[in-house]
Formats: structure tokens, C-alpha cells, sequence
């Protein structure tokens, strides 16, 4: 059994209809957060987990998103000429240290319909993925979100699925993870997972943190479809959660539900006050503001 996981998927697939029209032209995980769009901390969390190969899922409205993750040598010459040309080198030095693949997705069909696309490019060995409307932040020197995933992984060789606990009135907006035996501090066995339950059985919620094994492709496919011949890839992990094949890994670190105009709102914020250029008169804002 291969118990490293080297590669990882990003899903970016969805219409984004919750931030229309800007969604019309731009892809919501292009959206900036600070000078760097949300994809980009993505990329900067699975590479201080030690992965380095990525496969970026997308709609065929999004193909531009590919133009990100090439080069622009009229671009650096402009800012080389203005002696700008640090404001790149974060960029270049990270998408220099990846190896990124763009996969279009010829139809939208849900979560589960998405994933599959990634069958062929993961040849059967695990992966991490990241929903791409999803940000995790670890505390400086910490390992990211997916790294610890990874760790539970290395340790246990079963499908892992990232939680947190939340506030039980705001569960029934995601998935109620139900647990079963212990396995460290911060794991246990999964033995269901309720997506959008109105009343939950825990407050403890499924997130969009994973490390899946190929056995997620056989369920995808048995998966029943629903409007639009959409696959629910949470159906497919329950599934395997009721064969004993999912555990949970409750991981450290702040999580913002992106795709969530508030909670948008607040990452936007709470990133700002971590930037020591205009985080003093921000404070000053807010606090006028509040008042």
C-alpha cells in the first residue's frame, strides 16, 4: 500500500451564481484575497505539505483560469523597467517549485462528476483534494490543514475527511460527521456522514479538506444521479464510511467558506489585519465604523 500522498486535485468547477455577475467572467476562486487570488493560497498550503503535483478542475467557462499559470514576459519586462519586477517573485518562485495541470470538465455534474475527471491522472495512488470555494489557514510555522490530513493518512491508509466543530444552529448549512472509535486526539473512525441534516446528530462538520483513495472512483459510479445527471461526491464517501473506509481528522486551522459572501467578507478582513502595511488605519476604519 502506498501511504505518501505526492499529488492533489482542486476543484473549480461550479457557476458561482451566489457572486453573479462578477462570476460571469471571473472564476470565484480567481477572487482576491489581499494581492493574491484564493486558488493561489491553495497552491501555497499543498506545497508546505510536501505535494507538488496538481490537478486543477474547471468548467469550460473558466478555461482562462489556465492564462494565471503561465508566464508573462511582456508583463515582467513592463515591471522589470519600473523596478518592480519583486512583485512577481512570490508567483514565480511558487508556480516554479509545481507541476500544474488544467483539466476541463466537458459536463457540470455535481462534485462526484468532477472528481471522476481526475481518474485517469492519479493512476490509483492517493490524493488530496481541496474544494476550490474553501480556504484554510494554519498559524504561521504550523503544518497546513491538507498536510495533516496527509499525516492521518500515512498513518491509518483510509480515506480521510477534514472536520471542525461548529456551532450546532449553523450545522445544517454543511454535513454532521458521525464518529465512531478512537484512533488518535484528533481522529476517529467515520461511520456516516449527513449532508445538510436538519437536525444533526453532531456539531461536528465535514469541510473541504480530503485525502482520498482510488476506492472513491468505484463509489462515484454507483452513486445515484439527481437532477442533470449531477454526482453527489459526499454519497460516494458514505458509502465507503459505512465499509469502515473513512476516518476524520479535526484539523488546526482558521477555515473560511469562501463560496459564503459574508464569510468572503470577513477572510478578506481578517487577512488585511495580518498585513502591517495597512493594517493600523484599518483598525481606525472598523473601529469608526462600529461605532
Amino acid at each position: 500500500m502506498e501511504n505518501k500522498v505526492d499529488q492533489a486535485v482542486i476543484l473549480m468547477g461550479g457557476l458561482g451564481t451566489r457572486f453573479l455577475p462578477a462570476t460571469k467572467i471571473i472564476a470565484k476562486e480567481m477572487f482576491p484575497i489581499g494581492s493574491k487570488p484564493a486558488v493561489m493560497y491553495h497552491l501555497e498550503e499543498l506545497y508546505q505539505s510536501g505535494i507538488k503535483n496538481v490537478y486543477i478542475i474547471v468548467s469550460k467557462k473558466k478555461k482562462n483560469v489556465a492564462e494565471f499559470f503561465k508566464r508573462d514576459k511582456k508583463l515582467e519586462r513592463s515591471l522589470k523597467n519600473l523596478h518592480r519586477e519583486h512583485m512577481l517573485d512570490e508567483y514565480n518562485e511558487l508556480l516554479s517549485k509545481m507541476k500544474i495541470k488544467i483539466i476541463v470538465q466537458g459536463k457540470l455534474n455535481g462534485s462526484g462528476g468532477a472528481i471522476y475527471y481526475a481518474k485517469k491522472y492519479t493512476n490509483g495512488r492517493p490524493f488530496a483534494l481541496i474544494l476550490g470555494d474553501d480556504l484554510c489557514k494554519a498559524e504561521k510555522g504550523k503544518l497546513p490543514a491538507i498536510g495533516q490530513l496527509c499525516k492521518t493518512y500515512e498513518k491509518t491508509g483510509k480515506n480521510v475527511i477534514g472536520v471542525k466543530q461548529f456551532p450546532i444552529e449553523v450545522v445544517p448549512r454543511y454535513s454532521s460527521v458521525v464518529i465512531g472509535k478512537k484512533i488518535s486526539s484528533k481522529s476517529n473512525e467515520v461511520l456516516d456522514i449527513i449532508e445538510k441534516p436538519k437536525n444533526p446528530p453532531t456539531n461536528l462538520v465535514g469541510l473541504a479538506r480530503y485525502v482520498l483513495t482510488s476506492d472513491i472512483f468505484d463509489e462515484i459510479v454507483k452513486c445515484p444521479k439527481f437532477e442533470n445527471d449531477e454526482l453527489r461526491f459526499t454519497d460516494a464517501l458514505t458509502a465507503l464510511s459505512k465499509q469502515g473506509k473513512v476516518v476524520s481528522c479535526e484539523f488546526d486551522a482558521r477555515y473560511y467558506d469562501c463560496g459564503n459572501k459574508l464569510e468572503y467578507t470577513k477572510c478578506l478582513i481578517d487577512f488585511a489585519l495580518e498585513d502591517k502595511e495597512i493594517r493600523p488605519k484599518l483598525k481606525e476604519y472598523l473601529k469608526e465604523r462600529s461605532e
